[in-house]
């Protein structure tokens, strides 16, 4: 697997979830994840989810964004 930021080598490894509780940390969960031995990269399912839904969110208040400075540009 290539590291899409700097195409460097891709390890797998274990991705632990901490949980908080009344100051306490606890191991919640884990699953399989990707580290790039080169940049520092993590990646697994739900961060590149995560990373396509902001994306997408940004992608969509620079329309609008756009928008309103070409109707004020026009008025």
């Amino acid at each position: 697997m290539e590291c899409t930021r700097c195409h460097g080598f891709m390890a797998k490894e274990r991705l632990y979830d901490l949980l908080e509780n009344d100051g306490q940390f606890y191991v919640g969960a884990w699953r399989w994840g990707s580290r790039c031995v080169a940049c520092g990269k993590v990646s697994d399912l739900v961060i590149e989810q995560n990373r396509q839904i902001a994306a997408k969110a940004v992608t969509a208040n620079q329309r609008k964004g756009n928008a309103r400075n070409e109707e004020a540009g026009a008025a």
